[in-house]
This record gives structure tokens, sequence and C-alpha cells, in this order.
């Protein structure tokens, strides 16, 4: 997982009891806060944030709507990092509470009638965490696919937010034996939610993203044609108002025709086609730092 900062025991822990026993409106607050900071500190991720967005909107990464928008993505990253530990120590009675509206359920009741399980898919845009409660907030049993965080003592908290709350965890690694027990689940008609934009180790795909060659990770596609599970693109995103709302697009319609090798990079094009889109509109809740692309980071 991506080292950063807060990514420490201690400040894990200390989060975690603030927003425990401090008013919302505080907690939110003090999130702006340190999103600033790290934004007026944070050099390099100021720069990846503003030539990712350069090469989604096709804009300089220098242009004042491109700084807007970075800056805006700080202050937001600030107030999801309240609420990945502020919402799992809610009642589920409250965490719905926090949604306005959920979209496209019924893709998930289809897929889940044919027996086959579901792959919620999200990229790093939104709160995608909160989006493992929303649908344990439906009355669904759920798994979530996570990387584990740079150390044993906040992979234990993050893990046991998730798990308080019914989610069974599956940590991924480079083996490739690792997507056995999520290939398990599936096949008993689970619920499987997991990011598919990132290629964390080195042997994803080369897909044209934003008009630009990226690497994307096979995993998702690949667990999705072999269990049969349907890939249902998902967002989770936040309203001006502090609300969330929730988002299933229809199931990504994979091809099992041809080669397996081709076929795969087909299945990943169609599902980038989805993430663009919401990307796109939604620019200033895309949390990658990290560049896309090859040549930005040379």
């Amino acid at each position: 997982m991506r080292s950063h900062i807060l990514d420490s025991p201690i400040s894990y822990y200390m989060i975690y009891l603030f927003v425990r026993f401090v008013p919302a409106r505080i907690n939110y607050m003090l999130g702006t806060i340190i999103g600033l900071m790290f934004y007026a500190f944070s050099t390099k991720d100021r720069r990846g944030y503003a030539r990712n967005l350069s090469i989604a909107l096709e804009k300089p990464a220098d242009d004042p709507e491109i700084r807007r928008i970075v800056r805006r993505i700080f202050i937001n990253y600030g107030q999801y990092m309240v609420d990945f530990f502020m919402l799992p120590q809610l009642s589920m009675d409250k965490v719905k509470k926090r949604f306005a509206f959920i979209k496209g359920e019924r893709f998930l009741k289809e897929a889940l009638e044919k027996g086959k399980g579901a792959i919620v898919l999200s990229p790093h845009l939104g709160n995608w965490e909160i989006g493992g409660h929303m649908i344990r907030a439906l009355d669904y049993s759920l798994g979530m696919v996570v990387m584990s965080h740079n150390t044993d003592a906040t992979n234990a908290l993050a893990n046991r937010l998730r798990g308080d709350n019914g989610i069974n965890v599956f940590e991924m690694d480079s083996s490739p034996f690792s997507g056995i027990d999520v290939l398990q689940y599936l096949r008993e008609n689970g619920i499987v939610a997991m990011n598919g934009d990132k290629d964390f180790f080195g042997n994803g795909r080369t897909i044209n993203y934003f008009n630009t060659e990226v690497s994307f990770p096979v995993g998702p596609v690949v667990l999705a044609m072999k269990s049969g599970a349907d890939l249902i693109p998902a967002f989770v995103l936040k309203n001006h108002d502090g609300k969330y709302f929730g988002v299933m697009e229809e199931p990504v319609q994979l091809t099992l025709d041809g080669d397996r090798d081709t076929a795969i990079e087909e299945n990943l094009e169609r599902t980038a086609r989805v993430f663009e889109k919401y990307i796109r509109d939604y620019p200033d809740q895309w949390y990658c730092p990290d560049p896309i692309a090859d040549e930005i980071r040379k």
C-alpha cells in the first residue's frame, strides 16, 4: 500500500479516538485544516494530482482550474479520513442517514439471482471504503478485497473497523494463490467489493485510459471471467451538503471470445470507459496522486 504520513499506528489510533468523542462538525473542520496542510507541504503529490488531472481533463497541468481541483482534492481527502474512522463506529441506521440516495441496486439483485455472485468495482474515486458500509446498510453480506497497510498495527485497526460491521476482509498480495478465497466466496454467490484501477504488483495489462497507455490490474476482470460473477462498476460520492450518494452501474458486458489475453484486455477497456466518465464528472474526488502513465513517472 502507498505510504503516507498518516499511515502510522499513533496517527491512526489518535484519529480513531478523536472522531469517537469529538462532535462531527469539529472533526470535519480539523479534517479540512489537515488537508490544507498537506496541500501546502506535499509538493510531490500536488504535482502528481495535477499531471493526472491534466491527462483526464485535457488541460495544462498549470491551468487555474486544475490548481483549484487539486486544492479541493486535499480538502476532500482530509474529510474522507474523518469518515473512514467515524462511519464504521456508527449504527447502521445512522449510516443510512448519511446517504442521500443509492441508485442501481437492481443490478446487484439481478446478479445475485443468477447465483454466481457479484464484483462491485470502484476506482480510487469518492469514498470507496464507505461503499462497503453502504452495501451492508442495504442488508447484504459483503467481502472486501484490501491491500495491507504499512504496519501490522494500522492494518489491524483498519480491518477491525471493517469487520465490526460484518465485512469479510480478503487481503491481497502478489501471490498467484491470494485470490482463491475470493473466487470461492463468489462461487457461494457472495458480493465482493474491490478497487480496479491501480496495478500494485506490476503484473497488469496496458490499456487505453484517458487516451494514454496505463497499466490496469487484471484481477477483478479475471475473477469475473472465471466465476461468472457480474462485474458492476460502483461509485460512492459526496454531495456539497456532506451526504453521500451511491451509484451502481449496469454490469460490464464481458467478452469470453477469442484468446484469453485478448478477452482480458477488451474487458479492461470496457471497464475503463465507465471509470473515465465518473472521474471526469467528479475530478475533485479522484484520489490518485501517483502518476498513472509511464511517461509521467520518468
